[in-house]
């Protein structure tokens, strides 16, 4: 892909992303994504994402969104995150191993056309944080190439459980 159509690329990415934002769905309690420069994910510069929970009492479902491209050289993604308290101590971390696409024939999961590829994945279902207040949700690649060619964006998207249940 050449420069030009790149930038026209992101150029719509980010409007898209912009109108969404405006246009909040019902239950959905915080949705962002960042964008990795030059589709280029170091180690040393993870993904760091804020988020405010006001209610206690109800259970969450938690969706990692990915965009990749389709040259990216693996069929999956370690991840590792990091959940913290609003009073910063560590909730949690684990390896997390994310696919891509299919092991066996290459085929690419996800939403798109062209070359790039989105994917809304489901992490925690009725998951249920234990303090009112700011937590940081923080993600680090781990594949041990640094830096990870393809990875395009990662975000979170927090959803009221008992919302997403009478969706169905």
């Amino acid at each position: 892909m050449n420069s030009y159509k790149k930038i026209l690329f992101f150029a719509f990415f980010t409007v898209s992303i912009a109108l969404l934002s405006a246009c909040k769905e019902k239950g959905v309690i915080f949705e962002d994504n960042e964008s990795i420069k030059e589709g280029k994910w170091a180690v040393e510069k993870p993904v760091k994402l804020n988020f405010e929970i006001t209610d206690t009492s109800k259970a969450y479902n938690l969706y990692y969104n990915i965009r990749n491209e389709l040259s990216y050289p693996y069929y999956n993604v370690y991840v590792t995150y990091y959940l913290r308290y609003p009073d910063g101590k560590k909730v949690d971390s684990l390896l997390q191993d994310i696919v891509l696409f299919h092991p066996n024939t290459g085929e690419p999961y996800g939403i798109g056309t062209g070359g790039i590829r989105d994917h809304q994945l489901p992490v925690f279902q009725n998951f249920k944080f234990k303090q009112k207040g700011k937590y940081t949700y923080e993600f680090k690649q781990f594949m041990r190439i640094n830096p990870l060619k393809g990875i395009l964006s990662m975000g979170l998207r927090i959803e009221d459980a008992q919302s997403e249940a009478n969706k169905k």
